[in-house]
């Protein structure tokens, strides 16, 4: 029997990066608890229970390669990717350190790259498979003082639609969910510049944005809305190209963005964090 005619058969197969915390954390149990076998990927080796773990670096290309051979060797099969591991960071754009640019966009970035090129191979052999990028609200729009993690998920967008279109004619959907805040401790587990580490010139703009995206994520949304976006993607037929997850305003504003034009929309985001 062929590979593609296997398709259906047995049990699925879901690797998730980022399985240690979060959303990643949260899909991992969701997957586990509808029936999927899941290999939970992480630096810490940390995963829920009834996860396989897999102790790698996504942005490390031969940690990813050696993991994803450990699935096609325990399996035969691979399904579906969520690349949900990610980091963020906050700062001006003047003051942030290079070396922290490089962790974001590693990760965010270049994670997703390894991600492809080492999985698409076997998601091909299916009928139906999917490889899900958890992007970000962050990555249709620009955020002040989040300049660095807006750009690498702005770059996730682009991948996206490019793969898209490369897979057309064969079975693999590719899909990017955008939350917005959610309430998950990535937050504080991230680079986040001091005020007086800034420029003069930044220091109330600053603390203000601050203050204005703490309080998003204190009330943002539950990882569980995430995950549950996430289920939907990798189970449609024909998902769309992103889905964006959030409140009313936050889904509102790429909407926005088209609609009133960059200045405008400029505009409303300097009032929204509260810029002079």
């Amino acid at each position: 029997m062929k590979n593609d005619q296997l398709a259906d058969v047995g049990v699925k197969v879901v690797l998730i990066t980022g399985a240690s915390s979060g959303i990643g954390e949260t899909t991992a149990k969701y997957f586990h608890e509808r029936g999927w076998t899941v290999f939970g990927l992480s630096r810490s080796g940390r995963v829920p229970e009834g996860v396989q773990a897999l102790l790698a670096d996504v942005a490390k290309p031969e940690e990813i390669q050696a993991a994803v051979q450990e699935i096609m060797n325990r399996t035969q099969r691979l399904d579906a990717v969520v690349h949900a591991a990610g980091i963020g960071g906050s700062g001006s754009l003047e003051d942030f350190p290079l070396e922290e640019v490089r962790k974001i966009m590693d990760t965010n970035w270049y994670g997703s790259v390894h991600l492809l090129q080492t999985c698409l191979p076997h998601l091909r052999q299916r009928s139906r498979a999917a490889f899900v990028a958890v992007s970000s609200i962050a990555g249709l729009m620009g955020v002040p003082f989040h300049g660095v993690y807006s750009a690498s998920k702005f770059a996730v967008e682009a991948l996206v639609e490019s793969a898209r279109m490369e897979l057309s004619g064969t079975g693999v959907k590719v899909v990017s969910v955008c939350p917005g805040d959610t309430a998950t401790p990535i937050i504080g587990n991230q680079h986040r510049a001091g005020v007086e580490d800034l420029q003069p010139i930044y220091q109330e703009n600053y603390e203000r944005a601050e203050r204005a995206m703490r309080e998003s994520v204190d009330k943002g949304l539950s990882p569980e809305r995430v995950a549950a976006i996430i289920w939907q993607a990798v189970n449609h037929k024909q998902p769309p190209v992103r889905y964006i997850v959030g409140d009313f305003i936050q889904k509102l504003a790429p909407l926005a963005k088209r609609i009133f034009g960059a200045q405008l929309f400029e505009r409303v985001m300097k009032l929204y964090y509260g810029l002079s």
